[in-house]
């Protein structure tokens, strides 16, 4: 089960930023054009993630190694998000699945190789705004020769708080199957324009992604809280009142965009953003 968890975890933790248009840089970059549309990530003058559109529509995260995640849909809709492993690679491949169960909730299915007859599941309820407000750990399931079956219950959930005039995570509740608060994220921001501001990306996504990389520090992850403005500070509490903060420090193009990203838990290494 630990490595089912760990390959599932290693599998999503591979989804970044964007990359396909008709100019380039001097580092051969294929550039957008767009603030707020990334084509890259960069760290040490690197490309670490290009951003590959199809259109106007949000295609696939491609890795220097050749692994990428691919974002789907079906009849025009985000339908999930496959991942495949660099090429001579044969474990790798993982899956998650948004499925509608009613006008304003979502279940979330995700898996991955070696172990692919395991799954995790999450639900996501959205207010009437459109913004989501819970999301549960619904438990592991099985594919078994008699049919699925739980092998683990779900033990907790998260309330999302959303500004409703700039749709930004405020924030973040965990609790426990029982509501008993295990641990409280605030999120703040800066007042320039977002990174990732001239991207759609469906809220139910957005808000299944916010709780399952709550505890990550990569850009990669966080990139996408800045969908309006940009994320600079992160505050967590827990239930017997220990208090961390994680801060985001940026440099900006004569356009207000962010263009590079510093964080006070990495070692000296900024991460540029080409776009």
């Amino acid at each position: 089960m630990n490595k089912l968890l760990s390959t599932i975890s290693s599998a999503i933790l591979l989804m970044a930023g964007l990359c396909l248009s008709s100019c380039s840089d001097n580092d051969g970059i294929e550039l957008t054009g767009i603030d707020g549309r990334p084509s890259a990530l960069l760290s040490n003058g690197q490309v670490t993630a290009s951003f590959v559109y199809s259109g106007n529509r949000f295609d696939r995260i491609q890795y220097p190694d050749g692994h990428a995640a691919h974002f789907n849909y079906e009849d025009g809709e985000f339908s999930g998000i496959s991942y495949t492993p660099p090429k001579d690679v044969a474990d790798g491949h993982a899956w998650v699945h948004f499925d509608k169960t009613g006008d304003k909730t979502y279940e979330v299915s995700r898996g991955g190789e070696p172990a692919g007859d395991f799954g995790y599941r999450e639900e996501i309820e959205l207010d009437t705004n459109g913004l989501p407000f819970k999301v549960t750990f619904a438990g592991i399931y099985q594919q078994t020769a008699d049919g699925e079956k739980q092998i683990k219950e779900g033990d907790r959930y998260a309330l999302l708080t959303f500004d409703p005039a700039t749709r930004q995570l405020l924030k973040q509740e965990v609790f426990d199957n029982e509501s008993n608060l295990l641990v409280k994220y605030t999120y703040e921001y800066d007042n320039a324009s977002g990174s990732i501001s001239h991207l759609e990306f469906p809220m139910c996504f957005l808000g299944w992604w916010y709780y399952q990389y709550v505890n990550s520090n990569d850009f990669e992850n966080i990139q996408f809280l800045n969908r309006r403005n940009n994320i600079t500070k992160i505050t967590s509490e827990n239930r017997e009142g220990n208090i961390s903060t994680v801060t985001y420090t940026y440099k900006y193009n004569e356009n207000n965009f962010p263009v590079s990203v510093f964080c006070d838990k990495w070692e000296g290494e900024e991460v540029g953003i080409r776009y």
